[in-house]
């Protein structure tokens, strides 16, 4: 049980602090209030079970205190700690509810130990009488269809009304993932004893529906524990209000998952009391459109750095903007993978033969992803792929000569590769070919030939084939020169490489 001192007389705080070892007693004493404005504030943020208060604190005085508690129907109980001189004041606060009262002069332990004693005894009792009648939801789980069309369970049947929503979201998660921390949550939630409704809607987010209010610091130890067990950034949108109906629920439901919002942006806050939707723009900035036209033209001319840095400059501009509508966003980073995809269309190959983090589904992996800093990286990772997939292609569609030597490189991977007898082929001279292909590839002929023998090395190794095998199959006059040539261009042997993957 918590215990919250609101006192404006630093010697009398540590006093009351000092008189009784609370914590042999079953209490824990929140951090001390000196006057009425943080009196509130660690009352909204802990729900205190009892507060020991002096009426004549200074901002929000002890009455206006117990005018809110009332207000709001806190369960918290007060003892008022008074001067003698205060007896109207104490007598107008007991009207109010304040559960008891000890005279601040000569206050002794016992006096003080009596009262939370009698407190304690009378909340266990009132605890074990409630569970034989202790209201329960005959569901713990709805789909929110349910609750929006009214063609499910009625779910204000078993309550008077809602208090809470929360809106977990996961920055790194899969369906799997996002199972696994429903049912760690909901356990956490029976532990403590708190009724709660999980809503089904959609797979990117949890949420949880309470019928009383949650204290920041119980959402702070819910978040705590998630972070303990996962990886990435958790974030937390709460909501509270008197929830009576479907539409008072819909619209709770929408503000607590405008967290999304702030973890897109990979805010540090990670939990939020949403009141109100955050501001957003429903357009990108206006230079965005002239950025992105340059960036159609180096993704088409096959500029690595420049492209690069244009990535950067779009995620830097989109950050030091207000926040912008997330459909907004991610309609304008499928305009740029649709800038990749038509360059690969005119080489006559797709986007989805570039593999990234295990998928080549890249339109729907950008769909999923809910941080601005993730897909930053993963635009810079696929722009490095896409360059190193497809650019070789696109010199070869701009200069017959490189596009029959890489052919004649392909179709004798499987036999030692000399670029006399490829030049004699195409029709020119050795070091005319040497030079074209050294120009425009960065390469010369043969060290781009052992490349693509590596390449291919290295899923025949994966595969499970022996390096005697490999070198074979590649035309490598022994294992050794093979050897040599795989460890150039990988750093490591063969058969290292073989047994590591």
């Amino acid at each position: 049980m918590t215990v919250l001192i609101v006192e404006d007389e630093i010697l009398a705080r540590i006093g009351l602090r000092q008189l009784l070892p609370w914590e042999k007693y079953g209490f824990s004493l929140l951090p001390d209030a000196p006057d009425g404005e943080e009196a509130l504030q660690r009352i909204r943020e802990y729900e205190p079970d009892l507060i020991l208060l002096d009426l004549n604190i200074p901002k929000v005085n002890g009455l206006q205190i117990l005018e809110y508690l009332k207000k709001e129907k806190a369960a918290s109980k007060v003892v008022i700690v008074s001067c003698n001189e205060e007896f109207r004041m104490v007598k107008e606060a007991m009207k109010l509810g304040a559960y008891d009262y000890l005279r601040k002069l000569n206050l002794s332990s016992e006096e003080l130990l009596g009262i939370i004693l009698r407190y304690k005894k009378e909340k266990e009792n009132a605890r074990r009488e409630s569970l034989p009648e202790e209201k329960s939801f005959s569901f713990h789980e709805i789909r929110y269809e349910e609750i929006i069309s009214g063609s499910g369970r009625d779910i204000f049947a078993n309550a008077d009304r809602f208090q809470t929503i929360l809106c977990v979201l996961f920055q790194e998660n899969g369906g799997n993932a996002l199972y696994g921390n429903a049912c760690r949550i909901k356990k956490w939630f029976e532990e403590k004893g708190i009724e709660y409704i999980q809503i089904l809607k959609g797979t990117q987010n949890l949420y949880f529906l309470f019928e009383r209010k949650l204290s920041m610091a119980l959402v702070k130890e819910l978040h705590t524990e998630l972070t303990e067990k996962n990886d990435g950034k958790i974030y937390v949108g709460m909501h509270q209000g008197n929830l009576k109906t479907a539409e008072e629920l819909n619209e709770a439901l929408t503000l607590s998952e405008q967290v999304a919002v702030f973890g897109y942006y990979d805010e540090e806050e990670l939990i939020y009391d949403l009141i109100q939707k955050p501001t957003l723009l429903e357009y990108m900035p206006k230079e965005m459109h002239r950025i992105l036209s340059g960036f159609r033209g180096e993704i088409a001319a096959f500029s690595y750095e420049k492209s690069v840095e244009t990535i950067h400059e779009i995620f830097h501009l989109i950050t030091g903007e207000n926040y912008i509508r997330l459909n907004v966003l991610r309609r304008f980073f499928m305009d740029m993978l649709g800038i990749y995809s038509m360059t690969a269309q005119s080489l006559g190959t797709a986007i989805e033969e570039v593999e990234l983090w295990g998928s080549n589904c890249h339109y729907q992996n950008i769909m999923s992803m809910n941080s601005l800093k993730e897909i930053e990286r993963w635009f810079l990772e696929f722009e490095t792929l896409f360059y190193d997939t497809f650019y070789i292609r696109f010199k070869c569609s701009r200069l017959p000569i490189l596009k029959e030597a890489v052919s004649y490189i392909e179709a004798h991977l499987s036999e030692p590769v000399h670029l006399s007898e490829a030049a004699k082929e195409i029709g020119v001279s050795g070091a005319y070919l040497s030079t074209v292909f050294k120009k425009e590839v960065g390469q010369n002929f043969i060290e781009y030939a052992n490349l693509r023998k590596v390449d291919l090395a290295r899923e025949m190794l994966e595969q499970g084939k022996m390096v005697y095998e490999v070198s074979d199959i590649l035309g490598f006059e022994n294992s050794t020169y093979f050897s040599k040539v795989f460890k150039k261009y990988t750093g490591v042997s063969p058969d290292g490489y073989r047994k590591k993957n």
